[in-house]
């Protein structure tokens, strides 16, 4: 038995769940997309890109955020 004892990076979980909301975005966008499209579901296909754009923006600040806070960790433990 072994146990980890390296620390899980502070915005896991929510990178995790970002990624995986995009990951559902994407695949509902290209069923929509598969699909005739009619004037409504061009709407919703507009809506769904706008919403995978903010969510990739989010993303990055995200992973953004957790390495600063991983190069603030390595600093502090370097002193």
């Amino acid at each position: 038995m072994t146990i980890d004892l390296k620390t899980t990076p502070v915005l896991q979980e929510l990178i995790d769940d970002l990624e995986t909301k995009i990951c559902n975005l994407t695949t509902e966008l290209a069923m929509m997309e598969g699909e005739k499209a009619n004037h409504g579901a061009r709407y919703l296909v507009y809506g769904l890109e706008k919403q995978l754009d903010i969510l990739e923006s989010v993303l990055e600040r995200v992973e953004a955020q957790q390495e600063l806070i991983d190069l603030k960790q390595n600093s502090i433990s370097l002193n």
